[in-house]
């Protein structure tokens, strides 16, 4: 399905249920074990269906993995150093043929296990034993993890999301004096544009980062009595800053259609994602949606796009345990259109995204119904969207816009500023 398309400049060696796999140096994980061949990752919790990477950045279960005896790693998030020891959680067998996962075949329309059984005397506390046995997300960690430090840091301003927009709005406040924390989960600053390394690259060169405490490969868990607790592998920091900027961007949006979650199937920019770090398909790949990513996707993988379409125009996705074809409904793509099959090894989907204004709520931002999918974060002209708290980007409910986000950055910088008692 997936191959490397260029040499290893840094080989590391890490190891998938045994089995040696080799990986550059920083890459994530799950990219190394993809270029491997080793799509399918992990099980569903319920029904074991096969799981695989489709965000690339966090945002799904398709990648979580024991590494090193810890359970529930995203493996996407987590950089190759060599000699880490990934295995399958969650199944009975393996990876490839988990034997649980007829439960899938005799229920294919689902199953609710809280009223299987329920009211027959004997056998509704054992087929809830049952179902707690075969779900679940892993063991428990092989050693008690040592206790991790604490720390505290005052800020004048928190920028929560490294992408674009979060670059933008750390530079930019940073370029006016003040002590700026940007924090985010990902490897290094870019986010989303990891898939697209000469926009990347122009966007820290145009936005540059001197001046301010970046924190990487952190999470921003939550906001409690106007402080952000901030997680990671390190520990935990407890964040105090007057300002709170939301930059956290949107989960990828999916597909309705039968089959959208078989190994293969990625969001469009997570397969840029792949194609950055040399990994490319093995065949031709289907292309559903229209947006900044879909069209980046287009540009890079050329005539290997054996289908571009409308997302309306996607019926269904088949195979067993991986993408092998899929069904093309002809215009006007209503559900009684033809359709057609064209045999592919992946399929790319760009669907409306979900903006991920969850911490910021929480902050005492505003939200509001987004028109394309879930709630946004509702900001003013001056990018404010509650009491010492700003947001810009795709939170927002805004398509990715980079020209546009450098604009919204300025104008939040100097609206931070003039709350100080300074004129910007």
């Amino acid at each position: 399905m997936f191959r490397r398309g260029r040499a290893l400049q840094d080989p590391v060696t890490i190891t998938l249920d045994g089995a040696a796999v080799p990986a550059e140096r920083g890459e994530p994980l799950a990219v190394a074990l993809v270029a491997s061949g080793r799509v399918t990752l992990a099980r569903s919790p319920k029904l074991h269906r096969p799981r695989a990477p489709t965000c690339l950045r966090g945002g799904c279960d398709g990648c979580l993995a024991r590494v090193d005896g810890v359970p529930n790693v995203m493996t996407c998030l987590r950089p190759a150093a060599g000699g880490e020891r990934i295995e399958a959680q969650n199944v009975v067998g393996s990876r490839e043929a988990d034997l649980l996962r007829v439960t899938d075949w005799f229920f294919p329309q689902g199953i609710d296990h809280h009223h299987l059984m329920a009211g027959v005397p004997g056998l509704s506390r054992v087929m809830q034993s049952i179902a707690r046995k075969l779900a679940g997300l892993g063991r428990l960690p092989s050693a008690a993890l040592p206790p991790e430090p604490a720390a505290r840091l005052e800020v004048d301003a928190a920028v929560i999301g490294g992408g674009p927009a979060g670059v933008a709005a750390a530079s930019a406040l940073s370029a006016r004096g003040l002590r700026v924390a940007l924090i985010d989960d990902g490897l290094a600053p870019s986010g989303s544009l990891a898939g697209a390394p000469r926009r990347a690259a122009e966007l820290l060169a145009r936005h540059p980062l001197d001046g301010v405490r970046v924190l990487s490969r952190r999470v921003a868990a939550g906001v409690y009595l106007g402080e952000i607790l901030v997680a990671g592998d390190a520990g935990a920091t407890v964040i105090t800053a007057p300002a709170k900027v939301f930059a956290t961007g949107a989960h990828d949006g999916v597909a309705a259609v039968p089959n959208n979650d078989l190994p293969g199937v990625f969001s469009a920019r997570a397969l840029c994602r792949l194609l950055a770090h040399g990994v490319e398909p093995t065949g031709p790949v289907a292309l559903a949606g229209e947006g900044f990513w879909a069209d980046e996707l287009a540009s890079a993988l050329g005539d290997r796009i054996a289908a571009r379409v409308p997302l309306a125009a996607l019926a269904a996705v088949h195979g067993i345990s991986q993408v092998k074809s899929v069904s093309l409904r002809e215009a006007p793509f209503g559900p009684d259109s033809p359709t057609s099959d064209v045999r592919v090894v992946a399929v790319a989907v760009e669907a409306p995204a979900a903006p991920a204004f969850e911490v910021a709520a929480q902050a005492g931002a505003s939200v509001a119904p987004d028109p394309r999918a879930g709630y946004a974060v509702k900001v003013d002209a001056r990018g404010r969207a509650g009491d010492g708290v700003w947001a810009l980007g795709e939170c927002t409910g805004a398509a990715v816009d980079l020209a546009g986000i450098t604009r919204a950055a300025e104008i939040i910088a100097d609206d931070v500023l003039s709350t100080r008692g300074a004129a910007p």
